[in-house]
């Protein structure tokens, strides 16, 4: 019985051993993705900061403005280039524009609309948008059918009329008569 303990405990320390040695080694391998984590963390706040420092150096004012002297090469305006809009000659003639493109067929979601009262939105100019199979206007396909009449059933409340039996006013009593029936 004693060698049977000790084997035990033996086996039991050894594990233990194993275990913490698998467990410390784990950790320090943990401890150094935190560590590199961090510093590419440490590293990526001291980019961000340099840009905010260059986007702050370009934006300055005093600099955008030698900048559009130096290569815009604009000047003031002068007061000769002020004038009062009655001084312009009213018999000149605007210089000649050439007349606009045609504008491409419009499609029933382009189509301009105008509000009715009460809320409601029509098309103004070409009319409903039709679908791309639909014949043009005027053009018969055929005779058309009528629609069909939609055929009138009773509602579920009323239950079996017939044999004597009135119709029922609500579902228990329609429930009610089929198991007297099955009795």
């Amino acid at each position: 019985m004693i060698h049977r303990g000790l084997v035990f405990w033996s086996v039991a320390a050894v594990a233990t051993a194993i275990g913490l040695f698998t467990v410390k080694y784990k950790v320090q391998d943990l401890e150094e993705r935190i560590d590199r984590t961090n510093q590419k963390i440490v590293e990526s706040q001291q980019a961000t900061h340099m840009l905010r420092v260059e986007w702050a150096h370009l934006n300055e004012s005093e600099r955008i403005e030698r900048l559009a002297i130096k290569h815009l090469k604009l000047e003031p305006a002068s007061i000769k280039q002020v004038v009062r809009l009655d001084s312009l000659n009213q018999d000149s003639k605007p210089p000649r524009r050439d007349p606009p493109l045609p504008s491409p067929p419009r499609t029933g979601n382009d189509v301009p609309s105008s509000t009715l009262p009460g809320g409601g939105r029509v098309a103004a100019e070409a009319g409903s948008p039709s679908p791309a199979s639909a014949p043009p206007p005027g053009r018969s396909t055929g005779p058309s059918t009528p629609p069909r009449p939609a055929t009138i059933q009773e509602p579920a409340t009323a239950g079996p009329v017939g044999d004597g039996q009135s119709a029922a006013v609500s579902i228990d009593e329609i429930l009610s008569r089929q198991e007297g029936g099955r009795r």
